[in-house]
């Protein structure tokens, strides 16, 4: 079985993609647009705790869901 993990520039990458897609397409204040950006400047560099928190935790979720799907193959019947 694969493992999938993604490194903190790619948890990185992830994180300020889905970011810059929410403020240019989401509607809201100029002022929490603001805080969003300063959040994403300030707290989430790629040297961050923060940041190595959300890499853990995609790369933990994805492993759940890995794990969950291959039970789940097992389990279906084979007569598709």
């Amino acid at each position: 079985m694969a493992q999938i993990e993604f490194n903190v520039d790619e948890s990185w990458e992830m994180m300020s993609f889905i970011v810059n897609y929410m403020l240019k397409d989401v509607p809201m204040d100029k002022s929490d647009r603001a805080k969003v950006r300063r959040w994403k400047t300030n707290e989430m560099r790629t040297a961050s705790e923060e940041m190595r928190a959300l890499q853990e935790k995609i790369n933990a979720d994805i492993s759940r869901l890995w794990e969950v799907r291959r039970k789940s193959e097992i389990r279906r019947p084979d007569w598709r």
